[in-house]
């Protein structure tokens, strides 16, 4: 939620200020914004196929390039589309995954909303005091960082989760289902 939240504050300001318009500005924002409701769509056909942590992987490492392309100028707007499509699947895939993984935890899911939305608040103003005493354009790289821990947690959690996420195999039906590692 952190990076989410942080591309959809400061996305607008850190394309002004590496020379685009309002306008421009504004309408590459609510493309993002798009980008994330389009990948909601699309993490329903792709949990049939992927387990949550290849998923979850897959979507950390995406925003990550995404972010760094970000740093060009030219390809900042385009490349916010990107981090919105990366971004959209995580939180969709991941909280089903999160009931199996610790069913004895009833109020697993609960907890990590809760937490979401406590993040989707508190980071955008943490967010602009780093800002603050760096420069709007470091954003891009600022939520890199955040991206990359992302892919570091969700590899440690592939490898402890006791759910089975260790392996992907076709069943029976074709659909790619999660499988505990020998």
């Amino acid at each position: 939620m952190a990076i989410e939240t942080g591309v959809g504050g400061w996305e607008p300001t850190h394309l002004e200020a590496v020379g685009y318009g309002a306008a421009t500005a504004a309408t590459a924002t609510s493309a993002y914004w798009a980008a994330m409701t389009i990948g909601r769509f699309v993490a329903v056909p792709l949990s049939l196929r992927w387990s949550a942590t290849s998923i979850l992987i897959v979507c950390c490492a995406g925003m990550a390039g995404f972010l760094l392309l970000a740093t060009v100028p030219v390809l900042a707007p385009y490349a916010y589309f990107g981090v919105g499509l990366m971004i959209a699947p995580i939180f969709p895939t991941c909280l089903p995954w999160l009931n199996r993984a610790v069913p004895s935890v009833a109020a697993a899911g609960a907890y990590v909303i809760a937490a979401s939305m406590i993040g989707g608040v508190a980071f955008p103003p943490l967010l602009g005091g780093v800002i603050g005493t760096m420069d709007v354009r470091t954003l891009p790289l600022l939520l890199f960082v955040l991206a990359v821990l992302c892919g570091v947690f969700s590899l440690w959690l592939r490898r402890h989760a006791h759910d089975p996420v260790g392996v992907d195999r076709p069943s029976e039906s074709g659909r790619t289902d999660a499988v505990p590692a020998p």
